[in-house]
């Protein structure tokens, strides 16, 4: 959290509610014909934001006429994903942290005139979230009161809000989302991440795959061997070993994607693979997020630690599967048909035995 989060956030626990008037409003007497301009905050990280994408989509079918505004951060990927790629907001604002910035924004919020504001706390609550809402003098401020018994201490800037109770019913992040816009009886016009990409992401991803794997005897299988935390890497050498027992069986070649902080998973597969697996044949791409998500588009199957990737693959319409640790499946899995997530047991992802996977990625390929 930094500095400016925890100023503004004891701001709101403290001397701040003091100067709000707590009004709530009953979402049926609002008329949606009404609403003009509706404002989105959602700063966390990218697979927050992908699995707020159905929610989003949903406003923009509900409100099909209206002006969707997010405020974001650069880790969400947010410009990146979908840079001409059917956004879902009209426009984007980055905002990082600062008082001075956060004013200049609050400043040109204020110029759009909000009907309604959206404040998707699923995971944590924002104080300087809430406040982007609440200083939008947006009419309608919509979102989390508490979530499975935690009070949202800034929840009196909102003035529709419910209680949740998502842990104790296992209730995926795409459905806690969708649940935030349901209060206003929007119904959900999609319930699983859909993405695109470019014909020049295509091509990229054509001449990737001919320039690495033309005349490939079998499918192309791709894996991500990293992931941002420790925790949530399946060790290289069962990636390694999987690809051996792939290559036996199906004549498999492989693809690796490789992330900003992957670099040390995919040279430990490399080094293995090498020593002991040397008939393998693999290409790894490192680079723009969305050349890595149209190669990914075009394979057989893709397996994935619990990483911003997965959410990525998951818009596509590939086989995946997703291995997990200490993070729960039930929440962050992808969801699809070809979908599969995969939880360690004991939450640790190290006790996910290497023939299950096998044995799941054979029925994958033979369908």
């Amino acid at each position: 959290m930094g500095k400016f989060e925890k100023a503004i956030g004891d701001i709101a626990l403290g001397f701040y509610k003091g100067f709000v008037l707590e009004k709530n409003v009953d979402p049926l007497k609002i008329d949606h014909s009404q609403v003009e301009n509706i404002l989105v905050v959602l700063r966390h990280q990218m697979g927050d934001m992908l699995c707020a994408l159905p929610m989003m989509r949903s406003l923009r079918s509900h409100f099909a006429d209206s002006q969707i505004t997010l405020v974001t951060k650069s880790s969400t990927c947010f410009n990146e994903i979908f840079a001409g790629n059917d956004p879902p907001a009209d426009e984007v604002f980055l905002f990082e942290h600062g008082l001075e910035k956060y004013l200049e924004l609050v400043k040109e919020l204020r110029l759009r005139k909000f009907d309604l504001a959206i404040v998707p706390s699923t995971v944590v609550f924002s104080a300087t979230n809430h406040f982007f809402a609440y200083n939008s003098y947006a009419k309608y401020r919509v979102g989390v009161k508490s979530k499975d018994f935690e009070v949202n201490k800034v929840g009196y800037l909102l003035n529709i809000k419910s209680d949740f109770l998502w842990d104790s019913k296992k209730i995926h992040q795409i459905e806690r989302n969708l649940d935030i816009i349901r209060q206003l009886k929007i119904p959900a016009a999609e319930t699983t991440i859909r993405l695109k990409v470019n014909s020049a992401q295509l091509e990229f991803a054509d001449n990737f795959l001919k320039e690495n794997f033309l005349g490939a005897g079998g499918p192309i299988v791709g894996f991500h061997p990293g992931a941002g935390k420790p925790q949530n890497v399946w060790p290289a050498e069962r990636f390694a070993e999987l690809a051996n027992m792939l290559h036996s069986a199906k004549n498999a070649v492989f693809f690796i994607s490789e992330g900003p902080a992957d670099g040390i998973y995919v040279n430990k597969f490399r080094e293995i693979a090498a020593a002991k697996y040397p008939n393998l044949k693999y290409a790894v791409h490192k680079g723009e997020i969305m050349n890595n998500a149209a190669i990914i588009s075009k394979l057989s199957l893709f397996v994935t630690n619990d990483t911003g990737i997965m959410h990525i693959a998951s818009g596509f319409d590939v086989p995946l599967i997703a291995l997990f640790g200490p993070t729960p499946a039930f929440e962050w899995g992808p969801i699809g048909t070809g979908k599969i997530a995969i939880q360690g047991a004991g939450s640790s992802i190290t006790n996910i035995d290497i023939r299950q996977i096998y044995e799941t990625t054979m029925a994958l390929l033979s369908v």
